[in-house]
């Protein structure tokens, strides 16, 4: 039993310092000059392509205003943060923004069409990551315009800029859902710390992280989250297609694994992912600091999750538990029917007739994810029997922990086992509200094409002062931080 998890060494570090140089402010904007190009604008490290079809609401007046969020924004991520800029101004030229649907070649759009995306231009044989852009979210930069969502579309210019510096990096491939919960992570850090300075708290995480916490049967490296034929989707969007359920269709947009790595291995984990890592993101990792800690890495990241213990990030991790535990989940796309799910991050049990439980087959984990069994104890101690059930679970890809916060907030984690008994005693620290989690995980981090349709079974047995606990119940509730 312990208190605090041990650190990992090696672990996985990089400083874009050590490769990188200061880059001078470019003088000159890419040198896209084609035809259709009807007027330029350019402000300091970011530079404005439109159309001879330009829609009439895209002026200068949106225009400037735009470019100036750009400069402040990727300054600090820049100058504060230490992240290199995107690869048009490393080779001298300034980041850009091309005008969807305004009769550039970067698209064949009407100037009506809405959107915005990170894509990219090749000039002179160079492909250079730019950021996309419909008339409607430079519409948002001008003082004049009336839309509801002004906000959220001018914060999307600067994910699509992100996306761009990512697009620019090394380890670019093989991690879509890394470009997304990455990119999140890195605007929110930026938020935080510009209001806050390094020393914050943060109390929220963006909506779409709801299926990291709820939902943790949820594979870490997926797109889409929990599909509507019960399967989920790959980490470049394998197996999606129209089939995805509300809210947990986005998990690809959580922070909260990026946050996990900042908070546990350090905010220069992500960097070294970008520059270091061309396979997918876990398996990246697990080649640098060995499989037996990447296994680990998985087990703690679902534990603490349970606890709400992620450090500046625990009160958001209660708060998302508080704001969306209940909800009833259903299908997001029209004309899929599928039975809805009331969402709760505890797996539902029935006892046998041989006094072992058997979780819900839905939400068995999938690979890299976990379930949570919420007990309740009376007495000094408890004892769990786990055992791996089926072909597809084995004692090498499945581990479970018990672990329990006391009434003064304290954490206590029992040690992974992957097989048998294991007893935790409570009389030195007894668990708030009597509860104990079990934390059941799949540690199968290599994705393969198949991977991403099955479900991990196994069953557990409870000593006779044990039994389970409501998983409607919010338990989390009682939980000091």
């Amino acid at each position: 039993m312990f208190t605090q998890w041990p650190t990992y060494s090696p672990t996985i570090s990089y400083d874009f310092n050590e490769d990188y140089p200061h880059f001078e402010m470019p003088t000159q904007n890419l040198p896209y000059n084609p035809t259709s190009v009807g007027w330029m604008m350019e402000d300091r490290w970011w530079s404005f392509f439109a159309g001879k079809n330009a829609n009439p609401l895209v002026t200068r007046a949106a225009v400037g205003p735009m470019l100036a969020k750009l400069n402040e924004d990727f300054g600090y991520i820049r100058d504060s943060m230490g992240w290199p800029p995107d690869k048009a101004a490393r080779n001298g030229y300034r980041s850009a923004v091309f005008l969807y649907g305004s009769g550039l070649g970067t698209d064949n759009a009407s100037n009506t069409d809405k959107g915005g995306w990170q894509s990219a231009v090749t000039i002179r044989g160079t492909t250079y990551p730019m950021i996309l852009l419909s008339y409607y979210p430079v519409y948002c930069f001008d003082p004049s315009c009336p839309y509801s969502d002004i906000d959220y579309q001018t914060n999307a210019v600067v994910h699509e800029g992100i996306h761009a510096i990512f697009s620019s990096m090394p380890g670019a491939s093989n991690k879509s859902w890394f470009h997304e919960g990455a990119n999140c992570w890195l605007q929110a850090t930026m938020n935080l710390e510009r209001k806050y300075g390094q020393d914050y708290t943060s109390e929220s995480f963006g909506w779409l992280s709801m299926g990291s916490i709820l939902a943790p049967f949820i594979p870490i490296e997926c797109y889409s989250g929990w599909l509507a034929d019960g399967t989920f989707g790959g980490p470049d969007a394998q197996g999606v297609n129209n089939n995805y359920r509300e809210i947990i269709g986005g998990v690809q947009y959580s922070e909260v694994f990026p946050t996990f790595l900042g908070e546990i291995l350090g905010r220069k984990s992500i960097p070294w992912i970008w520059e270091n890592c061309t396979q997918r993101v876990l398996e990246g990792i697990g080649s640098a600091i060995g499989d037996a800690q990447l296994k680990r890495l998985i087990q703690e990241y679902r534990a603490r999750l349970c606890l709400c213990d992620l450090k500046r990030y625990s009160v958001a991790v209660k708060n998302m538990y508080e704001d969306y535990m209940g909800t009833i989940i259903e299908s997001d796309v029209a004309g899929v029917d599928i039975t809805a799910w009331k969402a709760t991050p505890y797996a539902s049990t029935t006892e046998g007739e041989d006094g072992w439980l058997v979780p819900e087959t839905r939400t068995l984990p999938g690979w890299t994810g976990a379930n949570i069994v919420p007990v309740t104890v009376e007495g000094n101690s408890v004892t769990v029997s786990f055992q791996p059930n089926g072909e597809r679970s084995t004692t090498t890809n499945m581990s479970c922990q018990l672990c329990f916060r006391t009434a003064d907030g304290t954490t206590v984690y029992g040690e992974p086992f992957s097989e048998g008994s294991y007893t935790m005693a409570l009389d030195e620290n007894q668990p708030v509200d009597n509860t104990v989690f079990i934390v059941v995980c799949n540690l199968d981090y290599i994705y393969s094409g198949i991977v991403r349709t099955y479900h991990y079974d196994y069953r557990l047995k409870l000593s006779a002062n044990a039994r389970a606990a409501n998983i409607h119940k919010r338990h989390f509730e009682s939980f000091v931080l």
